[in-house]
């Protein structure tokens, strides 16, 4: 379903699932991404990268608002939690919680998160918002 100026407060975006991957690369990385440095620190291994996290949060508005989002979107964000693992199911969601008349449009305005099913943690939480015609 595509982006709709008209659609309610309070209704919910289809939802994004994905099983969170962390590549390994040859170059220097925060220490918080290596295996052995992480779990020195509590977590159960390298934390999945804030980019990737991020980006599945921003895959989830795109296929909502589709091109609109790269003209019109903006989002604040805020990593909680305890992040991701590679492995762990997570699934991005967002719920209108306000629209404003713009020129040419509605803006709709998000609370957005991104929940670890695997912990049962919020592991990014925020806002988004983006014109639609």
């Amino acid at each position: 379903m595509k982006a709709d100026k008209n659609v309610e407060v309070g209704w919910e975006i289809p939802s994004l699932g994905k099983t969170a991957y962390s590549p390994k690369v040859d170059f220097e990385v925060t220490q918080i991404h290596d295996d052995e440095y992480a779990k020195t620190r509590g977590f159960r291994g390298d934390l999945v990268g804030g980019n990737f996290l991020t980006g599945y949060v921003l895959e989830m508005l795109y296929r909502y608002f589709g091109d609109h989002w790269w003209k019109h979107g903006r989002i604040a964000a805020t990593f909680i939690g305890g992040g991701a693992v590679t492995g762990d199911e997570l699934v991005a969601k967002g719920v209108v919680t306000s629209k404003q008349a713009e020129d040419s449009g509605v803006r709709l305005f998000l609370d957005i998160r991104l929940e670890n099913h695997t912990t049962g943690n919020k592991i990014l939480v925020g806002t988004a918002s983006c014109r639609v015609p």
